[in-house]
């Protein structure tokens, strides 16, 4: 060869290269900093509520869905991965049951995309949504809120976050707000009776990789041209990144990984 072919071939391998890096596999964030939430102050309010804390935690598995990994994580590449839609059951003694997310309809599953609805399983998340003391909602998207058709009114409305800061709404439960992400996400951080600890991350973290490897989703599918919202993005990753680091035997559940932790019993269970 040439050198000026050569020379050509490296400007087309520049040319093309750069970018795709770029838009798909480069997970910086420049200015991005961990938020000033630790996991004392978390523990703190876990306990500023009087009243027993859950026992247990139980997951049903909705459906799924397919994305690009890089759609979660840039730079995981650009094989399909199946995401899980699901909700999840603490269980207080003597008390109704606390929901964190309550699953879709039929109808806007299919809008959205989820595969493998179960019915089943989503009659089973009805059921305890009717009942339940507390809702929460890790994101206000349809595969989070849950089933219009059989919303009662006398289930408790979701808690008022509107000031933005992490709160504790009932004993061991914490929601920690993210304002400045759209679709008002939520992290939930969930203390049990036995001590246990839990980290529900929402979609800021929808796969284990987001988190511990600190790579939101690539720019191609997420933040083009938005970088602010990267760095809000990666803020998040590096805080959950954080608190696990200082709490080694926390659970951290991300929104919608493949399996759920083994620790989660599966399959909700009727009063």
């Amino acid at each position: 060869m040439t050198p000026r072919f050569n020379i050509f071939i490296l400007v087309v391998l520049l040319l093309v290269g750069l970018p795709v890096y770029w838009f798909q596999f480069d997970a910086s964030a420049r200015d991005a900093q961990p938020k000033r939430l630790d996991i004392a102050a978390l523990r703190e309010m876990a306990n500023a509520i009087p009243g027993a804390h859950p026992v247990q935690i139980r997951h049903e598995i909705i459906g799924s869905r397919i994305s690009l990994y890089n759609q979660l994580a840039a730079g995981a590449g650009l094989r399909p991965i199946h995401t899980g839609v699901r909700a999840y059951e603490l269980r207080v003694p003597g008390q109704r049951p606390i929901l964190i997310d309550a699953g879709t309809s039929a109808a806007l599953a299919e809008e959205n995309n989820v595969t493998d609805f179960d019915a089943a399983a989503q009659q089973r998340v009805d059921h305890v949504a009717r009942d339940a003391g507390l809702r929460l909602q890790l994101l206000d998207r349809p595969v989070h809120r849950g089933n219009p058709a059989v919303s009662s009114p006398h289930a408790a409305r979701l808690p008022d976050l509107g000031d933005g800061r992490p709160r504790a709404v009932a004993p061991g439960v914490v929601v920690i707000p993210q304002d400045n992400l759209p679709n008002h996400p939520r992290m939930v951080f969930v203390q049990l009776a036995n001590g246990a600890e839990f980290l529900f991350t929402g979609d800021v973290a929808q796969v284990p990789l987001s988190w511990e490897a600190l790579r939101p989703p690539a720019r191609t599918f997420a933040d083009l041209g938005h970088p602010a919202l990267r760095t809000e993005i990666v803020s998040w990753l590096m805080t959950i990144n954080a608190l696990k680091r200082a709490a080694p035997k926390m659970v951290v559940v991300a929104g919608h990984d493949p399996a759920a932790p083994r620790i989660i019993p599966w399959g909700f269970v009727r009063s």
